[in-house]
């Protein structure tokens, strides 16, 4: 997904993953991931999020 979402020279995965996670979305109905994530299907919501985000489909 990175590779393909354009210049990843200096940009720190890991640090954006980690605020991602813990952070609270909108499109998760103010949740944050790593809450969604623990539910029976929040592993598929959560790649739904971020496919939606890389093709700019936001929602």
């Amino acid at each position: 997904m990175l590779a393909e979402s354009g210049e990843i020279a200096g940009f720190d995965a890991r640090a954006w993953l980690d605020r991602w996670l813990t952070g609270v979305v909108p499109a998760l109905g103010n949740r944050r991931p790593i809450d969604v994530l623990n539910e029976p299907d929040g592993l598929e919501v959560a790649r739904s999020l971020l496919s939606r985000a890389q093709s700019g489909a936001y929602s």
